[in-house]
């Protein structure tokens, strides 16, 4: 039989990888690769893509194509063949990978976006003297964007080293070359600062892409970079589906932020979806970090990437002096979380008219809310956790699924009138406890609610940039990427938070996040200081985040790793199984476990569990899961098959995620 369209059609629980056959309609031409079709599918009328053309199996009743949808495909084949490539790396349906990568819909009128709206006509970057580390750096980057044949680099730079004039010269390069470049942040939060350092030098040739531009800004901006007409495209993680004409290099900032793994399905990490289009483009890929994540160093150590390293910051400025503060020994200060010493030394700061960063990473003002009478603790109703008290609101939320509910004036469990008690402290408590102790102080906050309206972040940081706020706190928001001159003290107030956490790279985590922030201080004229509060002054990733040393703190980490058989020493698949009714949940993941350990006999490779996960119950669903641990990637098909089976006949949700971030 001749070749007919393959087709990815847009429905649940579909085999990754899974196409169906169809005839092309006699009513129009047949359908382009990448084109989006409308297709009969049992009973239902269903979206797909034509993603090939093949003989279909023999004794197969074919329907025709209904209709297709729009004039130009969806997809080039780079993206045809990056989306087959996520269904099978990920294990995911490919209809699933190509909505994910789908073009922006066309706006019903065109509108001409001012500068402001993601592209700049000016550019005048002032040429920075290199210092000799970023010299080689370049020089090695830029032979492997002159060849042509790809390259793979692990940019290794303390904070405030000159990494991004790095990136900056490099994109430089390959737009002289005639190619396009991507740049990757972990967050939306990030792409003004780094947008206006490339408009300073590279003008209307840059756009910045991320969720929050309007319908018309995405199409514009796509059509862009589709047409080549723009050269340089930054953005968080979902960037890296841009369709380029031309992609010659890739740089992906603080390539170990978890933020680069999305954490609802369809799961992808946007570091390894932009290693495949740098190899399909015979692109640089070019990663940066202050604090790699143990893989990529791991790799950089093998020699399969090229490791740069840039050791000090540039025109001799120092990086900050640190103390760290054991909280089980020292005097507190008024306030119960601020330590004496920190406390005394933000004073001075604020008599010598310089910036104080404080880092807290836990959003709401306590969160815990108990009776200490009867013992009982509000939780959210659909959640297995507690609830967070927001003083600003005077509400409680669940951090997981949103949940509101007013403060009760009596206890819930006993009754008993006005007995509740605020337990642990959060980060509007501190806000709190700030503005009392200093009250002169301009004081900001720096988190998830105070930056929910499109601009609020920009907003902020910009008044910081400007000295108009003398105390930035705030959660990670504040560790990454920013560089203020007026810093000269960094106050983390508990550096423990992290290392309880039931994530094997809890410890990795704490160290990067430490010292990132201690990155933020001294990146001016007057040197830094950074104070770290910790109940665990001697743990290797306190101490080696607060004395500069990954090189020790990778050492002895590898040999966790090493010993656990975790990443970069074995794979992980995490296979969750959640449902309405736990008992439901419980017997399906014991027969999925079941299958799984038998398909695992005689191989390399372990099951765990089924357990509860961390959080059992999530938004009225109750969650077990098993992990596969140890070399499955050449068992991901048959693996694959086994949950499909259980998919197909069971009335609880069986999802799959390959590299798993997060609990």
């Amino acid at each position: 039989m001749a070749e007919c369209p393959e087709v990815a059609v847009d429905i649940n629980r579909l085999r990754h990888g899974q196409v169906f056959h169809y005839l092309a309609s006699a009513a129009e031409p047949e359908p382009r690769l990448g084109m989006r079709v409308l297709v009969p599918f049992g009973s239902k009328t269903v979206q797909g893509w034509v993603v090939g053309y093949s003989a279909p199996p023999e004794g197969i009743a074919l329907r025709s194509i209904l209709s297709v949808v729009g004039q130009e495909p969806d997809f080039n084949p780079e993206l045809l063949s990056l989306a087959r490539w996520m269904a099978g790396y990920y294990l995911h349906p490919l209809s699933e990978m190509l909505k994910l990568i789908a073009p922006p819909p066309k706006p019903l009128l065109s509108r001409k976006r001012a500068p402001s709206e993601g592209m700049s006509t000016a550019g005048n970057h002032g040429r920075l003297l290199l210092s000799d580390e970023q010299a080689t750096a370049l020089k090695e980057i830029d032979v492997a964007l002159r060849a042509g044949a790809g390259g793979e680099f692990l940019l290794h730079g303390i904070t405030g080293s000159g990494k991004t004039e790095v990136y900056l010269r490099s994109a430089m390069t390959a737009l002289a070359l005639g190619r396009q470049a991507l740049y990757l942040v972990p967050e939306i939060a990030l792409t003004p600062q780094a947008g206006a350092w490339f408009r300073s030098a590279l003008g209307d040739q840059v756009a910045i892409w991320h969720s929050r531009l309007a319908r018309g800004e995405k199409y514009e901006i796509w059509e862009g970079i589709r047409q080549g007409r723009l050269g340089v495209l930054i953005g968080p993680r979902s960037a890296v589906f841009a369709p380029f004409k031309n992609l010659g290099l890739i740089i992906i900032d603080e390539e170990q932020d978890s933020s680069y793994k999305q954490q609802e399905s369809p799961y992808y990490h946007a570091g390894q979806v932009a290693a495949q289009r740098a190899l399909y483009n015979r692109a640089v890929l070019l990663m940066g970090s202050a604090t790699p994540s143990l893989e990529s160093y791991t790799v950089a150590r093998s020699g399969q990437y090229r490791l740069l390293r840039l050791t000090r910051r540039p025109r001799g400025r120092q990086l900050p002096r640190v103390t760290i503060v054991d909280l089980k020994t020292e005097r507190r200060a008024q306030f119960s979380l601020l330590s004496q010493s920190l406390s005394g030394k933000i004073a001075q700061r604020l008599q010598h008219q310089e910036q104080v960063i404080l880092l807290l990473n836990r959003r709401g003002y306590s969160p815990i809310v108990f009776c200490p009478l009867c013992g009982h603790v509000l939780k959210c109703e659909r959640c297995s956790v507690s609830l967070v008290y927001h003083r600003n609101t005077g509400d409680l939320r669940c951090h997981y699924c949103n949940f509101r509910r007013s403060l009760p004036s009596s206890c819930p469990g006993c009754g008993a009138d006005r007995s509740l008690r605020f337990l642990g402290t959060g980060i509007q408590r501190v806000e709190h406890s700030l503005k009392r102790l200093y009250p002169e102080a301009r004081i900001q906050r720096l988190d998830f609610d105070t930056t929910r309206r499109k601009g609020d972040f920009d907003r902020i940081l910009t008044s910081f940039g400007g000295r108009q706020i003398d105390i930035l706190l705030g959660t990670q928001m504040v560790a990454k990427g920013h560089d203020f001159p007026g810093v000269t003290l960094v106050g983390v107030l508990n550096a423990d938070l992290a290392l309880g956490l039931p994530d094997y790279r809890s410890t990795e985590r704490t160290y990067q996040l430490l010292a990132q922030v201690a990155g933020r201080a001294g990146r001016g004229r007057a040197p830094g200081e950074v104070v770290v509060q910790t109940y665990w002054p001697d743990h290797y990733s306190i101490r080696a985040a607060c004395f500069g040393s990954y090189v020790s703190f990778y050492q002895e980490e590898i040999k966790n790793r090493a010993l656990a058989g975790y990443p970069p020493f074995g794979e992980l698949i995490r296979v969750r199984v959640s449902g309405a009714k736990e008992q439901q949940v419980i017997d399906r993941s014991t027969e999925l476990a079941e299958d799984l350990a038998g398909l695992l006999t005689g191989q390399e490779a372990q099951l765990l569990g089924p357990a509860p996960a961390p959080v059992l119950r999530l938004k009225d669903q109750f969650r077990w899961q098993l992990m596969i641990k140890g070399k499955s990637g050449v068992l991901k098909d048959k693996i694959s098959d086994v949950i499909q089976r259980f998919q197909k006949n069971t009335s609880v949700i069986i999802s799959i995620e390959v590299d798993p971030y997060g609990f």
